[in-house]
């Protein structure tokens, strides 16, 4: 069965877009043929000559579906490029980070005929194949339906254990002005902290009764994995995109020393600074990574543990950032101002946070308070978030 993904990119991320490029893999793997039509190169002209290029890769594929990955930004403009191209009524499925958190609000849309809440590669895999056969598509874990005025709402499924059963990403469905010289990879999915602002706080709840959130690729697999396309692709650096790489020593110690001998190429991670020791710096300097991520977030220490949960002290910060530098490491640091009640002070303390910590490269994002988040919940209470502004970037 033909089926096109639809990657709604209103950042022009230049990146392969991991969950696409895993669903995709999943779905070709049972037979099915899949396309792209992807808005990256193309978001910067009229919503009317996107929605026409689209209309013109429908009449030509002639797809059975339209499977659409969404973020929370995204979907505004999804909608109305939906309504504009799909006139043929195409079944179309939803899935992604913002079909999770606001699953009402995307289901009652008049272009949207299925949602899928979670990760999508086991239901969203049921769901094709029971469109494919005519059989039952309102019972499906994950799904939630559309059938004769109704809607169905579907509980979730138990997350899947064993990621090593996933096939490798699909990269090739994506052109090559996507594909760098730098590599992006998955060794595990999920985080197992709970940051105000963050999807996986909402993720845990929405998993809570049917397993633990963060699982990971075994080093064994993780390492093919990367081998496989950093050879393929010629990769210069690779990026791990694991929210928290060094949670467990003996994981990082053994990876560590399979990278190097299976592919040696620079890396970077990221991390959270109360996870970090000097041994698993040494681990990963030795292993080529030459690039540590860490979340600052806020410089004043009170407000980082009441307002966004993260517990730790200003000298642990800047123990860890030091760590890095004293083991030949560079350091990055994430951070954010207009935080709910944020001062000025608070702001500076941010500052003086990275100074002392000697952090090499900065990134500064404004706080958006994304649904399905805590801080969401409460600028909605305190009646701070103005629904009728659309942010497309939150750099």
């Amino acid at each position: 069965m033909n089926i096109l993904l639809i990657y709604p990119n209103i950042n022009g991320q230049r990146q392969v877009q991991m969950g696409l490029a895993s669903i995709s893999s999943v779905l070709k793997e049972q037979g099915h043929s899949i396309a792209l039509f992807d808005t990256t190169f193309i978001i910067n002209e009229p919503l009317e000559s996107i929605a026409s290029k689209l209309k013109e890769r429908i009449e030509n594929f002639k797809p059975k579906i339209l499977l659409v990955g969404c973020r929370s930004l995204e979907f505004d403009f999804t909608n109305k490029l939906l309504k504009a191209s799909n006139s043929g009524k195409i079944p179309v499925i939803i899935g992604g980070q913002h079909p999770t958190v606001s699953p009402e609000e995307v289901i009652k849309s008049d272009v949207v005929d299925y949602v899928c809440v979670g990760e999508g590669e086991e239901a969203i895999s049921d769901l094709v194949k029971a469109i494919e056969l005519g059989s039952e598509v309102t019972n499906i874990k994950n799904v939630w339906a559309k059938k004769n005025n109704q809607i169905f709402r579907n509980p979730i499924r138990p997350l899947m254990e064993d990621l090593d059963k996933l096939p490798f990403p699909d990269y090739d469905l994506f052109d090559a002005r996507h594909i760098s010289d730098l590599g992006k990879f998955e060794t595990s999915r999920g985080c197992p902290y709970s940051c105000t602002y963050c999807i996986n706080d909402h993720m845990q709840h929405l998993y809570g009764g049917v397993g633990g959130y963060h699982r990971e690729k075994s080093v064994e697999r993780a390492v093919e994995e990367i081998a496989y396309f950093t050879k393929k692709y010629n990769f210069k650096w690779n990026f791990l995109i694991d929210e928290t790489f060094t949670i467990k020593a003996n994981r990082v110690r053994d990876f560590c020393k399979l990278y190097k001998e299976k592919v040696g190429t620079p890396f970077g991670c990221m991390t959270r600074p109360e996870v970090i020791s000097e041994e698993k710096l040494k681990w990963l300097k030795e292993a080529g990574c030459n690039k540590i991520y860490m979340g600052i977030e806020s410089g004043n220490e009170k407000y980082r543990r009441e307002v966004l949960d993260r517990h730790m002290s200003q000298q642990h910060i800047i123990d860890a950032f030091l760590l890095a530098k004293k083991v030949g490491i560079q350091t990055y640091s994430f951070n954010m101002v207009g935080l709910p009640n944020e001062t000025r002070k608070d702001i500076m303390s941010t500052i003086e946070l990275n100074r002392k910590g000697k952090v090499d490269e900065i990134q500064v994002t404004l706080f958006y308070p994304f649904q399905g988040t805590r801080l969401r919940e409460y600028s909605d209470q305190h009646n701070l978030f103005d629904e009728n502004e659309h942010l497309s970037s939150y750099y």
